[in-house]
């Protein structure tokens, strides 16, 4: 990352990229997720690892959408026991290996199975957002703290013996310390990029009675904390997302309009209370082309009843 820009948010200490010492308590959880988006290719994945209080470790890796097929590659291992000295300049899950370069600037990933691989290089085109730089903070039940990333992403997966060049733009995220994700009850997590110096992100979230926001807007060389976002969103009958606009103000008064029209969707569940849809999008800021990711938490005892009524009705 080789840029000049202004900011009014505070800087993440390089060694937070690394891993943490946790508490030993139920809710104690460090975890990691890149996101890689191929929309010329129809192709969505996600390489997510994660490590609790008591040192064990787990990993979901997959690749979805149309230019995979109707069923998605996934590959998911969890209750690996990991030493306590290993860090993230070395991790292993079985066959998963991450490895960060120069901290909050680089990483890779390697993993391989027997139905595909992902070769992945993740370089920085902007600052670390951490949440504690919001004047409230992360949201305890979520994270001591979390901080997002925006970046670009080189290498190659390889399906069926199918080599694909990775490129274009990506994403990815770091919380550690808690995660207690029964008290969610809904939340639209979006990250876009539009160029090196084009970029969002917002997290608007419910949760016990309050509506929180965190995020950042990155654009004409300077990078502002969001302070409000109006949003129009649309379901598929599924509850999939078809389609999800906002209107984005931040700390500098400025409103930046972004655009994002999912391509696929997988559904990930961390936790037997919620699932995750998480959608790769083509998107627009403020009318300049670009992509990134959109991710809906609903809880399934909503999902459940919205299934049942579309069941009783038919």
């Amino acid at each position: 990352m080789n840029r000049r820009y202004t900011t009014d948010i505070i800087a993440l200490d390089p060694v937070h990229d690394n891993r943490h010492k946790l508490e030993s308590g139920p809710f104690a959880r460090e975890s990691l997720a890149y996101l890689l988006q191929l929309p010329e290719e129809g192709i969505g994945g996600i390489v997510y690892t994660w490590v609790n209080g008591q040192g064990l470790a787990g990993c979901a890796v997959t690749l979805f959408g149309p230019g995979i097929g109707p069923e998605p590659l996934v590959d998911k291992l969890d209750g690996i026991s990991v030493p306590e000295d290993m860090d993230f300049f070395d991790w292993r899950v079985e066959r998963l290996h991450l490895k960060l370069g120069e901290l909050l600037k680089t990483a890779h990933i390697h993993y391989k199975s027997d139905d595909f691989e992902i070769d992945f290089t993740f370089t920085a085109t902007q600052p670390a957002y951490a949440y504690s730089s919001h004047k409230d903070g992360c949201p305890q039940w979520i994270a001591h703290d979390r901080f997002e990333q925006q970046g670009v992403q080189s290498g190659h997966i390889v399906i069926k013996g199918r080599r694909i060049p990775l490129r274009g733009y990506t994403q990815r995220d770091h919380s550690w310390g808690t995660r207690d994700w029964g008290v969610n009850q809904h939340w639209k997590w979006i990250h876009a990029s539009a160029g090196p110096e084009l970029s969002v992100h917002f997290w608007k979230l419910e949760s016990m009675g309050q509506t929180l926001l965190r995020g950042y807007v990155d654009k004409d060389g300077h990078i502002a904390q969001v302070t409000d976002v109006d949003v129009e969103f649309a379901m598929n009958d599924d509850m999939t997302t078809r389609v999800v606009n906002a209107d984005i103000v931040d700390s500098a008064g400025r409103i930046t309009r972004f655009q994002g029209v999912p391509f696929a969707t997988f559904y990930l569940s961390p936790d037997p209370m919620i699932t995750l849809f998480e959608s790769p999008i083509t998107a627009h800021i403020d009318g300049q082309p670009g992509g990134g990711c959109c991710e809906v938490m609903w809880t399934n005892s909503l999902l459940d009843y919205v299934r049942g009524k579309k069941e009783s009705a038919s």
